[in-house]
Order: structure tokens, then C-alpha cells, then sequence
């Protein structure tokens, strides 16, 4: 309710605008609170965090295993906490002491994150970063308690079910005799009655973190390239527009050819085991990033050579149109367009 109020602020003209600024604490707070949320739902064996390659499996976790849970919980919940406020941090920049400034604020923040993103990735058993966003969306936390419901009901249904299989009925033992003739066949062994009912969908893999280092892709020297191309591209970008400005093509090219080459290489190294956690995770985490590339057409200078007109001219109609004139979706979005991390994607 407070993200859909948000949209409802009027949005101001002027370079102080009070009502941007405002509108983006308010966003900021409502997503702090989600993830907050997702938090707390999150069972501490689905954090994907094992025990040493050493260890094995053990049928209770560790003190050291706990503690890195714990860790990963925290830094990752600091990681998704800065994305959250990452704009106000920078609006409340630019309003002090401009845009020089505000660039440079953006640079601290970007190193402070990739910081965090080295941290989580050695205490992860994969072998390259799998972000938390990916996570969520490979694994919702709000169904887990549905999908935990239905296992169960599953589980009980299928004991009810197991003595009535397991006796056959002794009709099916007994041969058959013709009525005319009086010969009598035997009965059919090892042939269960067949049915017409569709099989039931095979079930999710377990959402738990044993097993994840064996089934996840192995290390190559291409994952490394790839990783280096990935997390450097935000510093590159931004050094790029600190010397040549917001609205230069070499940054914006540079930092397109950068994100897609490293996706490129990443997703031609997926070789994890198929049906597993690890492959559902790999693949969400390669989908997060190549969505990301999207981001680069609302960057400047391609968003105001080819989409900013188009938008302004959308943003008049709607102010026309009774009840939808109510939301300023396509102002709220024009005002938070020059800012750097509204359209980064990191």
C-alpha cells in the first residue's frame, strides 16, 4: 500500500523538488520492510551456505556452518538494504553539493557493494556470484509455506494409499473358467491395472543447501573472466562518466559490450546437474542478468535521443484521461531518470 502510494505524489518542476525526494524515502522504507519480510520467512536450511568440502553432510549443522549462515544472512540483507536507499543517497547528494559530487558518492557506494558481493560469493558453494534477487525469484518465499502444505498432504495421502497397493485382492490370483467350454486360464503375473490418469508433476527439488557445491558448474577459467567483466562494469562505467559526462556514448557502450560479453561467457559454462537446486539457482541468476541488459535503453544518451520525447508525449495523454491522471508512473520515472543508480542495474 505504500509503494502504491508513492505513485500518487504529485512530482514538482523544479531542480528541489521535495516531492521526488520524499516519494523515494517512502519507497525506500516500504522496501526495506519486504525484505525484512523475506528474512524472517527464510529457513535457515534454504540459506545456500554448506558445510566444508571435508565434513559431509552431518545430521546436525556445525557451529561454524551456523555462524556462516548467519554472516551470509546479514551481509546479504546489507547488500539488497543499500539497493534500497542507493537513489535517496544519491538525490540527497546532488541537492548538497551537485552532480560531481553526487558521481562520487555513487563510486563509494558501488565499491561498498562489491565488497559485499566478494564476501557472499566465497561463502557460497557456487562458483560464481548467484544474487539473492535471483534467489528469491527462483524460490518465493511466500509459497514455501503452500509447497510445505502439500508435501505433507501428499505424504499422507500416499500412506493411506500404500496398504490398499500392497495387498492385491485375491480375485486377481484366481484363474478364469469359460463358462461353455470349461477350460481355465491363468491369471496375468507382475501386471499392475492400468490407468488413464495423468501422472503427477515431479516435484521441485528440495529447497536445502546439501548438495548444492557437488551439483553446481565446476570451475573455469572462463567463469573467472566473466566474473571479473561483471563486477567491474559498474566502476568502469562510472569512472567513464566522471571524465566524459553523463551523456557519453563510449560510457554507454563500453558498459552495454561489457555486460554482454560477460553474460555471454557465463551462460555457455552452465553445466550443473539437471533437476537440481543448483541449476534451478544458475539459471535464475544468469536470466537476472541478462534482464539487466534492458537497463541500458533508459540510460542516457540512447533514452534522450530516442525515448524521452515518447514518454514525455505518453505522460501528457495520461494526465488526460480521468482516474489513471491520479498515478504519475511515467512522471515519478522521468523525474529519478537522470540519477544514476534509477537505471544501473547493479
Amino acid at each position: 500500500m505504500l509503494q502504491m502510494c508513492v505513485l500518487l505524489v504529485p512530482v514538482q518542476e523544479e531542480d528541489d523538488d521535495k516531492a521526488g525526494f520524499w516519494s523515494q524515502v517512502v519507497y525506500s522504507a516500504s522496501d526495506l520492510f519486504n525484505l525484512y519480510r523475506t528474512v524472517v520467512l527464510r529457513s535457515p536450511e534454504e540459506i545456500p551456505v554448506c558445510e566444508a568440502a571435508h565434513r559431509g553432510v552431518l545430521a546436525k549443522p556445525s557451529k561454524e556452518l551456523r555462524r556462516a549462515r548467519l554472516s551470509y544472512m546479514l551481509a546479504a540483507f546489507a547488500l539488497r538494504a543499500i539497493r534500497s536507499v542507493q537513489v535517496l543517497v544519491e538525490m540527497d547528494a546532488f541537492r548538497r553539493q551537485g552532480a560531481k559530487y553526487a558521481l562520487h558518492v555513487c563510486t563509494r557506494i558501488e565499491v561498498v557493494k562489491l565488497v559485499l558481493k566478494i564476501f557472499l560469493r566465497f561463502r557460497m558453494p557456487f562458483n560464481f556470484y548467484v544474487d539473492e534477487v535471483a534467489i528469491e525469484d527462483a524460490e518465493p518465499p511466500k509459497l514455501l509455506e503452500q509447497q510445505r502444505n502439500a508435501l505433507l498432504g501428499q505424504s499422507q495421502n500416499g500412506n493411506a494409499e500404500a496398504p490398499s497397493e500392497a495387498a492385491p485382492s485375491p480375485a486377481a490370483d484366481q484363474p478364469f473358467v469359460g463358462r461353455r467350454t470349461g477350460r481355465s486360464l491363468k491369471a496375468l503375473e507382475g501386471k499392475a491395472p492400468t490407468s488413464d490418469a495423468p501422472k503427477a508433476p515431479r516435484p521441485p527439488p528440495p529447497r536445502v543447501a546439501d548438495g548444492l557445491r557437488r551439483d553446481c558448474t565446476p570451475h573455469t577459467s572462463q567463469i573467472a573472466v566473466a566474473e571479473v567483466l561483471y563486477h567491474s562494469r559498474p566502476l568502469i562505467h562510472l569512472a567513464m562518466i566522471r571524465s566524459r559526462g553523463r551523456k557519453s556514448w563510449a560510457a554507454w557502450v563500453v558498459a552495454l559490450l561489457l555486460e554482454r560479453l560477460s553474460t555471454g561467457l557465463l551462460a555457455m559454462e552452465l553445466r550443473s546437474l539437471p533437476n537440481s537446486r543448483a541449476s534451478l539457482l544458475e539459471a535464475a541468476e544468469v536470466s537476472r542478468r541478462q534482464n539487466q541488459m534492458w537497463w541500458a535503453l533508459v540510460r542516457s544518451p540512447v533514452f534522450d535521443r530516442l525515448l524521452k520525447r515518447p514518454c514525455e508525449t505518453l505522460d501528457w495523454v495520461l494526465k488526460k484521461i480521468p482516474v489513471i491522471n491520479l498515478f504519475n508512473i511515467v512522471e515519478l520515472f522521468l523525474v529519478l531518470q537522470p540519477f544514476y543508480f534509477s537505471t544501473s542495474g547493479s
